[in-house]
């Protein structure tokens, strides 16, 4: 017994559309929402800043990854190297010395450099800017370094030091920033644009001695 057929009807697609306009439909529909989330969550630079960890000269200053103090600040238009070599600027030299203790394990400050008051950022170079963190400090162990940063004259008064492990500034977010108000007035730096006595750039050092 032959049973008669039933012809179906073709598939509905969906709300009567094609299939890649539906899928189109539902793309926006999805960006819309995802622009809605956002404008109810906004992303601004405060919620991604850096941590800054404050103080000055003579303070240790604790950071998640340990703790800095700085020990004093020098200047001039020259500065001699560890290796001997003397750098002369046209603008002034900033020397800065400076105790370095890890916390938990090894680790190695790269990222050092200048602030002034207007926010520009001064870092410290292999050439022109002398600077060596000695390698990872081992936890617990005082390191003493120096740094030799060079600035316009303007910079020096109200300057502060930065000093962070990672060396690009993207990587900051979120993270542990030591800054240190290196107490700089004017007059450091019209006394500093004018001396012609080279300020000695110490090697890194470990062990007692190197902190207070």
């Amino acid at each position: 017994m032959g049973g008669r057929r039933v012809a179906r009807p073709p598939a509905r697609r969906l709300n009567g559309l094609p299939r890649r306009a539906a899928f189109a439909v539902l793309l926006v529909a999805a960006l819309a929402t995802g622009r809605a989330v956002e404008g109810l969550m906004p992303v601004d630079d405060e919620t991604v800043a850096p941590f800054e960890r404050t103080g000055g000269i003579g303070d240790r200053v604790e950071a998640r990854w340990g703790d800095v103090q700085v020990t004093s600040v020098a200047g001039s238009t020259r500065i001699e190297d560890p290796y001997g070599t003397v750098h002369v600027t046209g603008g002034v030299y900033v020397v800065v010395d400076w105790t370095y203790t890890a916390a938990g394990e090894p680790q190695v400050p790269a990222y050092v450099a200048l602030r002034d008051t207007e926010g520009r950022v001064f870092r410290t170079s292999v050439e022109r800017n002398p600077y060596s963190s000695g390698g990872a400090a081992q936890p617990g162990i005082p390191r003493r370094v120096a740094a030799a940063i060079e600035v316009p004259a303007d910079a020096v008064a109200g300057a502060r030091l930065v000093v962070t492990l990672e060396t690009n500034p993207e990587d900051h977010r979120r993270d542990d920033i030591v800054v240190v108000d290196l107490g700089l007035t004017q007059d450091d730096a019209d006394a500093w644009a004018t001396s012609e006595e080279p300020v000695e750039v110490a090697e890194p050092a470990d062990g007692p001695g190197a902190a207070s």
